[in-house]
């Protein structure tokens, strides 16, 4: 297995791009109604219904792309939006509190599993399950709880006696509770379905701490378009991005040619040997060199754009420039990935009998892989983009029967 580097920086960095932009959003969100409640207030008079409605289409949405947790979500966010038309007792209320904030915490760390009618009966019965759980064990758990967490109400009543009022140190510390496990989650699960149950969760919760009609509709219209959000993103980067490699996929390709002006530059690249490297040390160390390839091409500098078009083959795009003008970036990164050392741990071996001396574990080897290009630009001759990818692939051929590892130019 090849040695990764930085993955912890490498999970901060996704959970970052992530999940900021979207606080941000809300923060400016509930800032502005903070700061303008008697304007939101006039444009959303009459308007509850949107909660439904809005939640509705979030759930129809999600229905059609398979993403059952995020039904899921939807249905408990509506079990939020019909307490303003129901007098719930604080008993009643605090035990919902703790059944939603559960059942949240259930979708961040359940699949997708479509809706079949085991599927379906299966995670509804868990959600139920979760409310009558609530209703025998919050009661209990609040009686027990009640004098060690008399230190956390003296300190919410001296933080804001406002903020006292509105929720209890046991609803306090369940909502610190469920956030942390749900970043947790978040952070070893970075993608959108996590990131808007996350939210979801968060703002469950704030609105039944916060329980303004014009609040919970707002959050309730944000979140069923964080939803839709979230769907349409993942089935795009589904649909659009090579699931190993993590570039963009042949179906990008297609669709980013057509934006492409009359000069530009197509290079194919490929990994010189791949198959053999595949069979000497199989194929879950052949997709890590895929993928270390992907990201050192990737890397290209020069305003190129690199796809995986299929197996170890790569394709690089070159927007108002020349073969060239590209062929010093193309060189640059094929020395980077020929320079590369790949670390190759050792296989793990069987457990050796106690009477035997222990030896000491093998070292890594370290092993190099090389790529070989071929470029081509648009011409008057070679207009349209499959004649151009005919030309860089001739010019490929070339560079693998020239010795592999170089950069060749198509002659056009």
């Amino acid at each position: 297995m090849i040695t990764k580097i930085s993955p912890v920086l490498y999970r901060l960095t996704n959970f970052c791009w992530l999940f900021l932009p979207t606080l941000l959003f809300f923060s400016a969100l509930f800032g502005a109604y903070f700061f303008y409640t008697t304007l939101f207030q006039s444009w959303l008079v009459n308007l509850w219904w949107m909660s439904y409605a809005s939640l509705t289409i979030a759930g129809i949405i999600a229905w059609q792309f398979g993403r059952s947790r995020l039904v899921y979500a939807c249905l408990l966010m509506m079990l939020i939006a019909a307490d303003k038309q129901l007098a719930l007792t604080a008993e009643l209320l605090d035990i919902r509190y703790a059944g939603i904030l559960c059942g949240f915490v259930f979708l961040l760390y359940s699949r997708d599993k479509g809706f079949s009618a085991i599927n379906l009966c299966f995670s509804i019965a868990v959600l139920l399950l979760l409310f009558v759980f609530s209703w025998i064990a919050i009661p209990l758990l609040q009686i027990a709880s009640q004098t060690w967490l008399s230190s956390l109400d003296s300190l919410l009543f001296q933080l804001s006696p406002d903020i006292r009022s509105l929720v209890t140190p046991f609803n306090s510390l369940l909502l610190i509770m469920g956030l942390v496990i749900g970043l947790v989650r978040l952070l070893f699960r970075t993608d959108n379905t996590h990131n808007a149950l996350f939210f979801a969760l968060l703002l469950s919760a704030l609105m039944q701490i916060y329980p303004d009609a014009d609040f919970t509709l707002i959050s309730m219209l944000s979140l069923a378009s964080l939803f839709c959000y979230s769907v349409l993103k993942d089935s795009f980067t589904m649909a659009f991005k090579d699931e190993l490699t993590g570039i963009p996929s042949r179906r990008a390709l297609m669709q980013y040619v057509q934006t492409l002006g009359r000069k530009y530059t197509v290079v194919m690249s490929d990994i010189d040997h791949f198959k053999k490297f595949n069979d000497t040390y199989g194929h879950d160390v052949g997709d890590e060199v895929l993928k270390l390839v992907a990201s050192k091409l990737n890397k290209v500098t020069g305003g190129g754009k690199t796809f995986r078009f299929g197996g170890e083959e790569f394709i690089i795009v070159f927007p108002r420039k020349s073969a060239i003008e590209v062929t010093p970036f193309v060189e640059v990164v094929r020395q980077t990935i020929a320079d590369y050392d790949i670390a190759l741990r050792a296989k793990p071996r069987p457990p050796k009998p106690k009477n035997q001396s222990a030896k000491k574990p093998a070292k890594e080897k370290i092993v190099k892989v090389t790529t070989s290009f071929g470029v081509a630009h648009r011409t008057k001759e070679h207009s349209d983009f499959a004649s151009i990818m005919k030309q860089a692939d001739i010019a490929l051929y070339a560079a693998k029967k020239g010795g592999r590892n170089c950069v060749k130019v198509a002659k056009q």
